[in-house]
């Protein structure tokens, strides 16, 4: 799904970003041939259980649920939930959000976490907001900017990005949920490239060039673990 940036994205109809740099990498350490489609989310999971492709090379969260049922790499970065809300307006806390629209990508983590705020919300003044998924992160965004939203869920690592891009146009709120991991998954069944895979990113890790390339598309260092990532049961 390259509509995530700075993860995976579309410039100049390639697709580019942070993932994409340590995807190049890895196929040139396993000596493969890439041919790499850009699918909407909703069909990208579902899809590599069907088989019909080997690699899910874009941003996939691990969680207890996902990993029973795919098997995930080693990570490749961390991030944090943000909300985020037009550059002129003037929301500073989760209460602020009683009343109001938030918009996400349907089936994505933000969902849930919403859903856990919003209870919170809603125990503490019986109000809460209105949660609006949408089938892409770019249609969520476009939301927030044209006003059909008031607030939408990005990773907190992509705001930089965003706000290059678009000049005043987003700002932070505020995070919600705990720090979480994205890596990339295969099918249950594919487990030796799966740890293939795993490998080639902890050559990269190991040699310096994943810091050099979390200083190119995010300003910062991540320290990405090569072990204990995985929850209980997981595949």
């Amino acid at each position: 799904e390259a509509h995530y940036p700075p993860m995976e994205f579309l410039d100049d109809g390639k697709i580019v970003g942070y993932g994409k740099d340590i995807l190049d990498l890895v196929v040139a350490d396993l000596g493969v041939k890439l041919n790499q489609l850009d699918l909407p989310w909703q069909g990208i999971l579902p899809g590599v259980l069907a088989k019909k492709f080997d690699l899910v090379a874009t941003s996939v969260s691990i969680t207890p649920e996902r990993a029973e049922k795919y098997a995930f790499t080693m990570p490749i970065a961390e991030y944090q939930t943000m909300l985020i809300q037009r550059g002129d307006d003037s929301m500073s806390e989760l209460t602020d959000l009683n009343g109001k629209v938030v918009g996400t990508e349907l089936g994505s983590v933000q969902v849930e976490q919403l859903e856990e705020v919003n209870k919170q919300l809603k125990a503490a003044s019986g109000q809460g907001f209105e949660v609006k998924a949408f089938t892409s992160t770019d249609d969520m965004r476009l939301a927030i900017a044209n006003g059909q939203v008031d607030a939408g869920t990005i990773p907190s690592i992509s705001l930089g990005i965003l706000q290059k891009r678009r000049p005043g146009l987003f700002k932070s709120l505020v995070n919600i949920g705990d720090v979480k991991l994205f890596s990339w998954v295969t099918h249950p069944d594919s487990q030796g490239l799966r740890e293939s895979v795993s490998k080639s990113i902890l050559k990269i890790r190991d040699s310096g060039k994943m810091k050099e390339l979390q200083m190119k598309w995010f300003g910062f260092e991540m320290n990405i673990p090569s072990e204990g990532y995985l929850p209980a049961g997981s595949i």
